[in-house]
């Protein structure tokens, strides 16, 4: 049987693990990493938090369009960290469900690198272009959901749903924990202990870490291995439909990797504008891997949603 290679993988240089006990060398290398890096966002959602009494996020829960801007805004920084923080924001039930869609359209994850680096003039007309569909579409998801939900539909989306995940913001006054104490020092390093012992240890690492890792590293590890038997630039030959189509089903997968095999061979001249298009708008990098193991419910419909967005503006762009 004649198995079609498939470079998941695959970057600029074609570099792509050799082996299986590469392959898995790899997830477990890049899912420490990615973990730590959530593990820092959530610490930093926690003391933020904690410092403002829970003032900064309430704020931000009041006001969709702010919600939608902001997420749409950490999503054009480069690399996974503002896909992270929106899906985080959005997991503590900060943000609302128009929130993640705007962060997670505008994310291009570490793509963006790459895209600056090959036609930098390009990729900031298309960043720029991502942060305003996101924001279009994070604001008329938002309205479109508060219509259905007075009808009594899709109660389980938006900042207010009800706790149908493993998160929820860990609400704690820490600066209560401080009296008791006759001097200032013994205070802030009590309240200091607390935070760790309470916040950091006993909630973003006990609590989350263990799933997270599990997931991401699965994922990472599946696709990992399926790298070394697949090549997909043999996907892309074909008619540009045909490859928008592949670009979405391709943005499906939880990782940065299959969307460089795009943006390289855009930078060629090998593929057409409308099939970038498609794939930037469906794929979100790794900032979706902490969603999946959290709140499958939300992934697949947030999935389900970006991919009709991509198969739209991939074709239309062929009208142009």
């Amino acid at each position: 049987m004649t198995i079609i290679p498939l470079h998941i993988h695959a970057d600029v240089a074609g570099q792509v693990p050799q082996s299986i006990p590469h392959a898995l060398l790899d997830a477990l290398t890049e899912s420490l990493q990615i973990c730590l890096l959530v593990i820092f966002i959530m610490t930093l959602i926690e003391i933020f938090n904690v410092v403002s009494h829970g003032h900064l996020f309430k704020r931000l829960e009041n006001h969709k369009i702010g919600q939608v801007a902001v997420a749409s805004g950490l999503g054009m920084i480069p690399g996974c960290l503002g896909g992270f923080a929106g899906v985080s924001l959005y997991s503590h039930r900060m943000v609302g469900f128009g929130a993640l869609t705007a962060a997670l359209i505008a994310t291009t994850g570490d793509e963006a690198f790459l895209m600056l680096t090959m036609f930098p003039s390009k990729a900031i007309l298309i960043m720029g272009g991502l942060f305003l569909f996101g924001l279009v579409t994070g604001i008329i998801t938002d309205l479109v959901i508060k219509a259905l939900q007075k009808k009594g539909k899709l109660l389980d989306l938006g900042a207010d749903r009800c706790s149908d995940d493993n998160y929820e913001l860990h609400d704690c006054d820490c600066h209560d924990h401080g009296h008791g104490h006759h001097h200032e020092g013994h205070e802030d390093g009590h309240e200091i202990m607390h935070f760790i012992k309470e916040h950091v240890w006993g909630h973003v690492i006990k609590r989350h870490l263990p799933v997270i890792f599990a997931w991401t590293f699965g994922v990472l590890a599946i696709f990992g291995i399926l790298s070394t038997r697949i090549d997909m630039e043999t996907w892309l030959r074909g008619n540009t439909g045909l490859m928008i189509v592949i670009a979405v089903l391709t943005g499906l997968i939880p990782e940065s990797g299959p969307h460089m095999v795009f943006v390289s061979m855009f930078a060629s001249g090998i593929l057409p504008f409308p099939v970038l298009l498609a794939s930037c708008i469906s794929q979100d990098g790794h900032a979706c891997l902490p969603l999946i193991a959290e709140n499958k419910k939300s992934w697949i419909r947030v999935k389900a949603l970006k991919s009709m967005l991509a198969l739209a503006a991939g074709f239309g762009a062929m009208l142009i």
